[in-house]
């Protein structure tokens, strides 16, 4: 008998919609992926989302969308009985986001956008 355990973490489409709620995020890094085997336009995006306005957390995935940026405020999908679990969901504000989490959003974009001008003013 052979047994297979497979360590892979479960995609979006094996979980049900219902098991998660929406949050406010920020993707902090988008890069081509490293396997030679991927699109040219892979990206890893790196992101934070918020699970209260005292909690935020980073999560990574993979995606081939060419308007993946650091920056970009996000939707989050957080699971409901596990918050290390979760999915982008799609660009922009949501209407529940906070004043907290709108300052945080606006100071995290910023921080971004002066870090890229200084390196596009350095070249």
């Amino acid at each position: 008998m052979i047994l297979v355990f497979s360590c892979r973490e479960k995609s979006f489409e094996e979980y049900d919609e219902s098991e998660f709620y929406k949050t406010q995020g920020i993707i902090i890094s988008a890069r081509q992926t490293k396997s030679i085997l991927d699109s040219p336009f892979m990206k890893e995006i790196k992101y934070e989302y918020f699970v209260n306005d005292s909690l935020i957390l980073e999560d990574s995935e993979d995606f081939s969308f060419v308007d993946m940026q650091r920056g970009v405020p996000i939707e989050v999908l957080v699971h409901k009985k596990n918050q290390d679990v979760s999915f982008y969901w799609r660009n922009g504000i949501p209407e529940f986001a906070t004043p907290y989490q709108l300052d945080y959003i606006q100071k995290k974009m910023d921080t971004i956008f002066a870090e890229m001008e200084n390196v596009r003013l350095s070249k």
